[in-house]
């Protein structure tokens, strides 16, 4: 079940790769394969091949990424090394659909400079001073005092009573939020120091476009940075409940945030591109400066003469990083490591998780630890109401925060029989040790049956 749940996640992130790089086929206004050229120039002989042939790349590389995802069947008993698996996965895929176009542009580019199709001027910074003056007021943007909201929202995990386990997985959500609106935070605030667009020469449309795109793209960045915060503290409250409600909670939560960023950014993305085309369509003098040079294979901006940081992205939708500015590295390359440390720990805590084995040890003291990690657990012997062992686990339950497996059963439960529990058992290894304490159920055994029944006969020693 998990595995076509990943499945699911790898063939939306190719659907969404491949409709961006594919779109880029097309001529997009004055933009083909990220480089500009004139009208007339789109209609040659030698770019009409180029396209051809980056769409029979595009449609091999796409059917090599989709065989390649094959091989997560052989792991669908390993969820850990399944996760890993969807990390490369989309990493080579994204690197393999990247080859025809950046192919395509060096060589539509070369043509570009062979036939001399520049469009507009080169190297002129256009400025319309009632444009500069608008973007000033205050009706042009949303204020940035406002992320205290998320950010305040985000810190209220912090402080909910859960038990030890859990408290790792609660503070990582409210953590992440955290993290999550001060990137975001930066992101507004340098988009407002984007270089604004001059379309026309009539100042009335520079004004409108370039006002209502920064009211909306501030607006969408604080909506995911609220939407983001109010998820961690919805599914980290879930987790106080301890009860089934909480892995359901915990699902939509996730499902709501991978899928309204990409929906508001979509919505922001269209309903801009149809005002600009309304707005333009009466216009005789729009402009246009050819900056082909400051774009790395048509996707990079590297401009070190343009102070904006955030600047509209030439394939694809929404803004991309300035790399020219100090302030764009800092970002462009941080983004890369922020990325990096989640993968690597989220796969380092996914596999420490599944194949580290849970060790239950009975202390002079008469108090019984288990040890594994998030899920380490004690009592105190004194506290067993009733201790047995069984060679059938119950029927019927759910997981509310833990680990569920074919194979393992390990963290927080709900059972139909028993109501919360803690698991930490090898489904297919009985017998299972059952301690029955005052409010919970603690069920557990090893992977040998001989260690199982070796450590029952201690547990009633005591």
């Amino acid at each position: 079940m998990i595995t076509v749940f990943l499945m699911g996640i790898a063939l939306f992130i190719f659907a969404v790769t491949f409709t961006m790089y594919w779109s880029s086929s097309k001529p997009n206004g004055i933009l083909w394969f990220g480089v500009s050229l004139p009208a007339h120039a789109l209609h040659n002989e030698e770019l009409q091949r180029l396209q051809n042939l980056c769409r029979t790349m595009y449609k091999r590389y796409g059917a090599l990424t989709l065989l390649m995802l094959l091989p997560m069947l052989l792991v669908h008993a390993y969820v850990s090394l399944a996760v890993i698996y969807l990390f490369l996965w989309a990493a080579l895929m994204m690197a393999l659909l990247r080859i025809p176009f950046v192919r395509t542009h060096r060589s539509i580019a070369e043509l570009k400079r062979k036939n001399e199709w520049f469009v507009g001027e080169k190297r002129i910074m256009r400025m319309d001073t009632r444009l500069s003056n608008a973007l000033h007021s205050k009706e042009a943007k949303l204020s940035l005092f406002l992320y205290l909201v998320p950010a305040l929202i985000a810190l209220l995990p912090f402080g909910f009573k859960v038990s030890g386990d859990a408290s790792y997985i609660v503070h990582a959500a409210g953590g992440t939020a955290l993290g999550m609106t001060l990137l975001l935070f930066i992101i507004s605030a340098s988009f407002y120091r984007m270089k604004p667009r001059v379309y026309t020469v009539n100042s009335e449309i520079n004004i409108l476009l370039n006002k209502t795109a920064r009211r909306r793209w501030s607006r969408l960045w604080f909506g995911i940075a609220l939407v983001g915060s109010c998820t961690a503290a919805i599914t980290a409250y879930a987790e106080t409940l301890n009860e089934g409600t909480a892995g359901l909670i915990w699902s939509l939560g996730m499902l709501s945030f991978s899928i309204v960023p990409i929906l508001g950014i979509v919505y922001v993305h269209n309903s801009l591109k149809k005002l600009e085309a309304v707005a333009l369509a009466g216009e005789q003098e729009i402009l246009y400066t050819d900056d082909d040079e400051y774009w790395m294979n048509g996707t990079t901006y590297n401009n070190p003469n343009d102070r904006s940081i955030m600047v509209p992205k030439r394939i694809g939708i929404g803004t991309t990083i300035n790399i020219g500015t100090k302030t764009g590295k800092y970002i462009y390359y941080g983004l890369f490591v922020f990325v990096a440390v989640v993968i690597i720990g989220t796969g380092w805590i996914s596999v420490q998780a599944e194949f580290s084995t849970p060790v239950m040890k009975i202390g002079d003291s008469g108090t019984v630890k288990i040890q594994f990690p998030m899920y380490n657990y004690s009592f105190a012997l004194e506290d067993v109401l009733e201790l047995k062992l069984v060679d059938q686990l119950p029927e019927g339950g759910r997981r509310t925060n833990g680990i569920g497996t074919d194979k393992v059963a390990i963290g927080n439960f709900k059972l139909d029989d028993f109501g919360k529990s803690k698991l930490y058992l090898y489904k297919q290894s009985p017998p299972y040790i059952v301690i029955r304490l005052p409010n919970l159920y603690v069920v557990y055994n090893h992977k040998e049956a001989s260690e199982t029944r070796q450590i029952f006969a201690e547990l009633q020693g005591r």
